[in-house]
């Protein structure tokens, strides 16, 4: 290999390093229920939210009131924390991945009452 495709590589090599570095550096956190926090007043959050892979939502709740369970669809439409991954801190803060997530409080008829969001990243 010559020296003239080795710097081409090299330099290639730090270009998609730092483009990768800005795309990462770009992902936004956004407040699960905006200034509410993550409770009976969401309000129809997310609504008109629009929301990108590697996004983070923070939940903020005081611990024990209420929890985060990420569910798929079904656990979703049904409040069905079942097999969900559950977060219990009061500040639990989750990386989206690109589709649909799914977040549901699994205390009392919480869900039911309305402590649901579905969020989708592009």
């Amino acid at each position: 290999m010559s020296g003239v495709n080795k710097v081409t590589i090299v330099a290639f090599a730090m270009m998609l390093c730092i483009l990768l570095q800005t795309n990462i550096s770009k992902a936004d956190t956004f407040l699960a229920g905006d200034a509410n926090g993550w409770g009976f007043q969401l309000n129809g959050w997310p609504n008109g939210k629009t929301f990108k892979t590697g996004d983070v939502i923070e939940f903020k709740y005081p611990a024990g009131a209420h929890n985060v369970v990420k569910v798929d669809q079904a656990g979703f439409d049904s409040c069905n924390g079942a097999g969900g991954q559950a977060f219990t801190s009061g500040d639990d803060k989750i990386t989206l991945t690109q589709g649909t997530s799914y977040f549901i409080c699994t205390i009392g008829p919480h869900c039911a009452n309305g402590i649901k969001a579905a969020v989708t990243a592009n």
